[in-house]
């Protein structure tokens, strides 16, 4: 019973830093968006270079993932979280000091330390989580992202309202600091038990990561989520007030929506897989992604509707691709490697996304060709993402 009870303790300490951390993941990024108008004014910039604020993360995010599997192999997989949230707590001080090239630079550091973080999650859960519980905790890990995000977006604006944007959006570092204290109470009991362990007879030889076909598969799967999810989060109030002429409060009121759709999602597709084959769950996940661009581009009236669908898709699909990096990978350092691939890929090219969608309508000069590409994408996730449940239930390693 002792045992149990230990183990029980371990794992909760786990899934408390992964749900502190998954908060840190997105928030700082968040932040901004409530109080642009602010924010643009203080730093005397226009919206254009407003926006390079959350482009460099995001090109960050697929330029700079090889430093995490590098980083983990020379501090372990724990400091190097550690080292990502002490980031992610620095750049979000320092972006709301006076200046705008202190913010340019703080937002790189945000988005090198992110995708630390972004790329080391999997592999955590991979190392420690028994086989039966992956999915659960990468579902914890998702619903963790999607609720940062909507508190963040709701709570920014009367913060500022108290005490000026600039502090409303340092406040965010605070949640950090906590999720710091935890991952150094991780990363005490990793090194304690490691001391503790029986020495191995030999250490594995380092086969170097190579990409197969399910990897490139996976990573055709997150590149199309991506690519979905920042399309569409980007442009839909805008689409909702040029198509239907809502007030910027209604076309937001979408984007909520959307967001907390992605909770849904997010705690149903464990409990979807717990029922039917991992090609079922995915499947499902695309068809209501792809209800999404047809719903805009049929019937946007009912944009409330295929802001609920997509969003259980967004938040499910996210879930479901990193359960199978969970469960595919192999050892965690494996699961790092081959995590790194997938958000490269998938990154890089999902920053391209809001400017092509946003170059596409104005070269248009509607919303049609836009959300016909979203609509590509999605049967894109689709397709592949069948493709890939189908391939990783067949060698999904214990």
């Amino acid at each position: 019973m002792a045992a149990v009870g230990r183990e029980r303790l371990r794992i909760g300490l786990l899934l408390t830093g992964i749900v502190l951390l998954a908060f840190q993941l997105r928030s700082p990024l968040v932040a901004l968006a409530p109080v642009a108008a602010e924010a643009q004014r203080g730093w005397a910039i226009t919206p254009a270079a407003f926006g390079l604020l959350t482009t460099v993360p995001l090109l960050c995010f697929g330029l700079a993932t090889p430093v995490a599997p590098w980083l983990a192999r020379r501090i372990g997989l724990e400091g190097a979280i550690e080292l990502c949230i002490g980031g992610i707590v620095v750049a979000t001080v320092l972006r709301s000091i006076d200046g705008f090239g202190v913010a340019v630079a703080s937002v790189v550091l945000l988005g090198l330390a992110i995708t630390i973080g972004n790329v080391l999650v999997p592999a955590v859960i991979r190392r420690d989580v028994p086989a039966r519980g992956r999915g659960a905790a990468t579902s914890v890990y998702s619903v963790a992202i999607n609720v940062g995000t909507v508190i963040t977006s709701v709570v920014t604006v009367p913060l500022a309202a108290l005490l000026g944007w600039r502090v409303a959006v340092a406040a965010w570092s605070v949640g950090g600091i906590v999720a710091a204290v935890v991952w150094l109470v991780v990363l005490r009991r990793a090194r304690t038990q490691a001391r503790l362990a029986p020495p191995l007879a030999a250490p594995a030889a380092r086969v170097p990561f190579r990409p197969d076909r399910l990897a490139v598969i996976i990573a055709v799967t997150f590149t199309a989520q991506s690519v979905s999810y920042y399309g569409v989060t980007t442009w839909l109030p805008t689409l909702l007030a040029d198509e239907r002429g809502y007030s910027p409060a209604v076309a937001g009121s979408a984007s909520a929506v959307f967001q907390l759709g992605g909770i849904v999602g997010a705690v149903v597709v464990p409990l979807l897989r717990l029922r039917f084959r991992p090609r079922t769950v995915i499947a499902l996940i695309g068809v209501l992604w792809v209800s999404l661009p047809v719903v805009l581009l049929v019937a946007p009236e009912h944009f409330v509707l295929g802001s609920i669908t997509g969003g259980i898709a967004q938040g499910g699909g996210f879930t479901a691709v990193f359960t199978i990096i969970a469960e595919v990978g192999g050892d965690a350092r494996r699961t790092t490697a081959l995590s790194a691939f997938v958000q490269t890929c998938s990154y890089l090219v999902a920053a391209a996304a809001p400017p092509l969608v946003g170059a596409l309508h104005q070269l248009a000069g509607n919303w049609t060709v836009p959300m016909l590409v979203v609509l590509g994408s999605t049967a894109t996730f689709l397709v592949f993402g069948v493709l890939a449940a189908t391939l990783a239930s067949r060698r999904a390693p214990a």
